[in-house]
């Protein structure tokens, strides 16, 4: 893999080499370099040894730093190259559910872990490799956003309408004992996976805390545009409470043995359950 320079910046140790825009960067330290998590990474460092593709063929370049930081290189995008778009087909999905007539970038359905390092975006896990998991660990990239949704690896193919969706699930005890703090969300289709399923999946990643740092739980958005997609059933005040017990009493335990709550209800549980909303010390 490369990744093609967009500028260079004046008086930067990367000017002085001679690199040049449309220069592509090969390797640091014979690494692979995929995107700019991987140039940042391995050029933060007093000393590397760069190979890169110029004008003129290859050339490699032993570079000795006075201090460590910034290089010089920026790109066209923030990764390097294009995100990584999702491959499922949710039955809850909210950007199916966009009106039409929106700005496009509105309606791209990104599932990149990359983003969710960066801005905070929230992953599937899906379209991900072993190799993606162990560059995590490596570099690590912490912490990383997952829907969960479901620890069920059956019931959550279902719900991501993705074969792999189960399956991915062994990824995230591997990234607690690699040391990746990890955020974790649900999004509750009424009848689907909350009640015992809600039990289930809020036990499995309770053993995974406090490296697991949070559990929110939404209800799944309705919108009239809904067309040939999913039927969901709202949630009501009854169905509301149920979860909200289900997620203090979890969270409660989450205290007791952490300290902190960790498992946090949205505020739309409360609302939808004529239920005041906690005070602010519940968040802690």
């Amino acid at each position: 893999m490369a990744i093609k320079i967009d500028r260079i910046d004046a008086g930067s140790e990367a000017e002085a080499l001679g690199l040049q825009p449309g220069d592509e960067l090969l390797s640091v330290d014979e690494n692979e370099l995929n995107d700019t998590l991987d140039y940042d990474f391995y050029t933060d460092s007093s000393s590397f040894h760069l190979k890169a593709k110029v004008a003129d063929g290859i050339r490699e370049w032993d570079v000795r730093r006075a201090e460590r930081g910034p290089f010089g290189c920026d790109f066209s995008t923030y990764l390097g190259d294009q995100k990584h778009s999702c491959s499922n087909h949710c039955m809850f999905c909210f950007i199916d559910q966009l009106p039409p007539g929106m700005r496009e970038s509105l309606y791209f359905k990104d599932d990149d872990e990359r983003l969710s390092f960066l801005f905070g975006n929230y992953i599937t896990m899906t379209n991900m490799q072993d190799h993606e998991i162990d560059r995590i660990i490596k570099m690590h990239i912490s912490p990383i956003n997952i829907s969960v949704h479901t620890t069920n690896p059956q019931l959550r193919g279902r719900m991501l309408a993705n074969k792999r969706a189960g399956e991915v699930l062994k990824y995230l005890p591997r990234l607690v004992e690699g040391g990746i703090a990890v955020n974790c969300q649900l999004v509750l289709c009424r009848g689907i996976n909350d009640g015992e399923e809600l039990r289930r999946t809020l036990g499995d990643l309770l053993e995974l805390t406090p490296m697991v740092q949070s559990i929110a739980a939404v209800p799944c958005g309705v919108t009239d545009y809904r067309e040939k997609l999913f039927k969901q059933t709202p949630y009501d005040a009854k169905t509301s409470a149920e979860v909200i017990d289900i997620m203090e009493e979890f969270g409660d335990e989450c205290k007791r043995r952490h300290g902190k709550r960790i498992i946090y209800p949205s505020d739309e549980w409360y609302l939808k359950a004529g239920r005041p909303i906690p005070p602010e010390e519940f968040y802690e």
